[in-house]
């Protein structure tokens, strides 16, 4: 994860392998040569998602370019690969914030109204871009996995908004693809299984998994050893001041101490300063957590907005766009027991205990009798029961609860060359691949095959759209 705070002089000097490897290369060009650059990846993990470059495989070589050239008989440059890493157990909201700033550069902006409404400091991490340059007229593709392609979808739908700065140049068409393998566009009931509940304040099961959960994050983040998080976890939940360094570093609020703080930005602003200052304040204590995390107990994290009711009225407002290529990938393990009609998870030594007992749990799933305008009404449970072991089938498709020509179009199993098969901007493309399991595709544990047919597709993919792209 990246530092919080960047010394502008060492960002100067400090390149990624990524940017070493490009640079080497055009040393090595020969002037008469001209080398074109592919349009940008950018990877997002999902719920709990390590943020570790090796949980995608190894990109290098699918993405080569080598001896490859364009509708214009251009060379190209190796296409590249920008990893985020936004909090892994944040909401959909902050975790798409985080991503555009790690892209652009500059401090997390969370928003006023947005920080207050939910309880944390305003202001995050600084970043100091990993593509700049990225706008409407230089826009990326990107490819989430789980969470994480509920995340792209969401930032599209900020970047229509009036989130973003208007000197940042905020606009839906940076995203020129939009990816999403097994993602619960729609939400998903194993959530709920795991502590969530129907209420609207996004209250947990004070003894569920998800609570226990819950608590080790606070513990992990309270204790905050920086050399462990640099290693494995780094949850990125700064904004929240769950660390002890703010519980107990009582200097800090002294006001030259604030002061000379604040100082170190790249930008100075009184309002910053006030926000630091506030921010200081805006603690909470560990015992305090462990009883009734007010992180948790809130709707601002990734576990409220994977429930169905919430994904339901996120997508009551959201929009797909003419100039975005939108396509899914939908993994199943399960089938329909004909006496019951649940759903069953298939047998096979490859598949993890808890994910097969999550796959029995979801795919028989229902909201108690009791529960107040239930998300999904008892007659139409049944379309939710497939699933991969933790997304619902259904769920995965797109955002739509109802398909047309207009909005989608199914196909099954995985692509196998680009060029017989036309895509479209603007329509769900949807790939459907039972006996795969919510990790059958990425991460990428093992190479298996079925995970190299998966990557030298999307690869095809998108040189497609490079090629049909005019901007």
């Amino acid at each position: 994860m990246p530092p919080e705070l960047f010394d502008n002089e060492l960002i100067q000097y400090k390149l990624t392998e990524t940017e070493h490897a490009d640079f080497v290369r055009s040393l090595n060009m020969n002037e008469d040569e001209t080398c074109v650059e592919q349009t940008p990846v950018v990877f997002v993990e999902g719920f709990l998602g390590p943020g570790k470059p090796a949980y995608w495989g190894p990109l290098e070589k699918t993405f080569s370019s080598s001896d490859v050239e364009n509708n214009k008989n251009q060379k190209l440059k190796n296409r590249r690969c920008i990893f985020v890493t936004p909090g892994c157990g944040s909401s959909l909201y902050d975790r798409a914030i985080e991503i555009f700033y790690q892209i652009k550069g500059g401090r997390v902006d969370y928003g006023e109204e947005h920080s207050k409404k939910s309880g944390h400091s305003r202001y995050g991490r600084e970043y100091p871009g990993l593509y700049p340059e990225w706008s409407a007229s230089k826009p990326l593709h990107f490819l989430g996995h789980s969470l994480g392609g509920v995340t792209i979808w969401k930032l599209q739908q900020l970047l229509a908004s009036d989130i973003f700065p208007d000197y940042l140049n905020p606009h839906p068409d940076m995203i020129l693809s939009l990816t999403a393998v097994s993602s619960p566009l729609k939400g998903s009931q194993s959530v709920y299984l795991l502590g969530a509940t129907t209420d609207p304040a996004g209250k947990v099961r004070p003894f569920s998994f998800g609570a226990w959960l819950g608590r080790f994050v606070h513990i992990y983040e309270y204790l905050d050893i920086k050399w462990l998080k640099s290693m494995t976890y780094d949850f990125n939940v700064d904004h929240w001041n769950l660390s002890f360094r703010k519980n107990w570093d009582f200097s800090s609020l002294l006001p030259w101490n604030i002061k000379k703080a604040t100082n170190t930005l790249i930008e100075e602003s009184n309002e910053l300063m006030q926000e630091t200052a506030n921010s200081m304040c805006l603690t909470y204590g560990l015992l305090q957590c462990l009883y009734k995390s007010p992180w948790l107990n809130c709707v601002d994290n990734a576990p409220y907005d994977m429930t169905i009711h919430a994904m339901k009225e996120a997508n009551a407002t959201s929009k797909t766009f003419e100039k975005t290529f939108y396509r899914t990938y939908v993994t199943s393990i399960s089938y329909e027991d004909h006496v019951t009609k649940y759903h069953y998870p298939k047998f096979s030594f490859s598949l993890p205990i808890p994910i097969y007992f999550l796959s029995r749990f979801t795919g028989s799933f229902k909201f108690p009798e009791d529960t107040p305008d239930p998300p999904v009404s008892y007659e139409e449970m049944y379309k939710w029961y497939e699933n991969d072991g933790i997304c619902p089938k259904y769920s995965q498709e797109h955002p739509h609860h109802d398909c047309s020509l207009d909005k989608c179009k199914h196909q099954k199993g995985l692509p196998e060359g680009a060029a017989p098969y036309k895509i479209e901007a603007g329509i769900w493309d949807v790939w459907e691949n039972d006996n795969t399991s919510h990790f059958g595709l990425v991460s990428v544990c093992y190479e298996s095959h079925k995970q190299r047919l998966f990557f030298r597709g999307y690869k095809e993919y998108l040189d497609q759209i490079d090629q049909l792209d005019n901007r």
